[in-house]
């Protein structure tokens, strides 16, 4: 996949979610939580893939979710609870 269309998958992504789940926990810890749980998802789909070897769209799904969720983390980042 071109690096082009990767990067046009995960801002898509980025307005999709932003649209479904505009608030952001501002929470660290909560924050991290999404990002850790869409990178699980993204292993769950490789592990499946390796077991079925069905098609890579849902690893390449996961993975593009994942990017998104870790820059909705870092653009928010400063906004959330300070737990210095």
């Amino acid at each position: 996949m071109k690096i082009e269309k990767v990067i046009a998958s995960v801002f898509a992504e980025i307005e999709r979610a932003e649209t479904l789940h505009p608030a952001w926990p501002r929470d660290p810890v909560k924050a991290c939580s999404l990002l850790a749980e869409e990178a699980g998802e993204a292993v769950r789909a490789a592990n499946t893939f390796d077991e079925t070897r069905a098609g890579k769209k849902e690893i390449i799904t996961e993975a593009i979710h994942t990017a998104a969720t870790a820059i909705r983390l870092l653009k928010n980042i400063e906004e959330t609870e300070n737990h210095e």
